[in-house]
């Protein structure tokens, strides 16, 4: 195998292994281990990632980091910033 192919693999597996990290990054996981992860094996990571469970407090925490969530004062559940009425509770929000 000559540099060039060698270069354009290299090039291909960065690429590639963007997918899963990008998938586990939405669910609240680390893009960096994921990323290395579907470079290395994209086969197995691509499948693992999209069985991946969501972690929870992780992307409740970015949300309400961001400002584009609030948690309601009445049952503690994320909904929107701009949110009047609670889509959980149906409580009115001051």
């Amino acid at each position: 195998m000559d540099n060039s192919t060698m270069f354009v693999s290299c090039i291909l597996a960065v690429g590639i292994g963007l997918i899963p990290a990008a998938i586990a990054k939405n669910k609240g996981h680390d893009f960096a281990t994921w990323w290395l992860f579907g470079a290395a094996i994209f086969i197995i990571a691509l499948p693992l990632a999209l069985m991946l469970k969501e972690n929870t407090a992780k992307v409740e925490q970015s949300q309400l980091a961001s400002g584009e969530s609030k948690k309601c004062p009445y049952c503690a559940e994320l909904i929107k910033r701009e949110a009047k009425v609670c889509k959980h509770c149906g409580r009115d929000i001051l």
